[in-house]
């Protein structure tokens, strides 16, 4: 059974995970948001402008009402880089996915792997998962990686999961970590 304690602060040697405030909005469009080549992999378009980021966040913030929403932003040096979230939770199975983004200056600096290793402490302590799956795009090998060093094992993958922009499919690569893996 799991026990639900939605997104809350978590800190690691070099990051805080936390809840978005709507002051984030405009280090987001100057860290990540904006950035295509952030957005490449992801299923959603670089953002054009801070107002549409400030939607966005207030959706955010509206949605931490509810204690099954794992959405954190993650800061480093004081400012928000990029995200990570915990979503498809499957109360029967006991299983969620999870998903992340950063800013392109913080690529290649371990900051995503500490992330990622944080949540999943986080949803195995705390909110009792017991399995945690993450996918990438066959082209961004990068992030898988990052679910590599996090414990996480590839299991298989999806074809022709991933639509790009210019009309063409990728394949989707699968990577899973059991609470006993730890």
């Amino acid at each position: 059974m799991l026990h639900h304690k939605g997104t809350q602060k978590i800190k690691t040697e070099r990051l805080i995970l936390r809840r978005y405030n709507l002051s984030d909005a405009y280090n987001m469009y100057k860290n990540y948001a904006a950035d295509k080549r952030v957005t490449q992999f992801l299923n959603w378009e670089p953002y054009s402008c801070v107002e549409d980021i400030e939607t966005f966040v207030n959706d955010v913030i509206t949605s931490y009402e509810k204690p099954d929403t794992y959405h954190w932003a993650i800061i480093y040096e004081g400012e928000i880089i990029g995200a990570i979230s915990a979503w498809a939770i499957n109360e029967i199975n006991c299983n969620c996915e999870v998903g992340y983004n950063i800013g392109y200056d913080y690529w290649n600096k371990g900051i995503m792997t500490e992330a990622l290793s944080a949540v999943i402490q986080y949803m195995f302590d705390e909110v009792h998962m017991h399995r945690i799956l993450a996918k990438h795009d066959v082209d961004n090998p990068a992030s898988g990686r990052v679910m590599q060093k996090c414990g996480m094992k590839q299991e298989g993958s999806f074809r022709q999961y991933y639509l790009h922009d210019d009309g063409t499919y990728s394949d989707s690569v699968l990577y899973s970590i059991l609470e006993n893996e730890r």
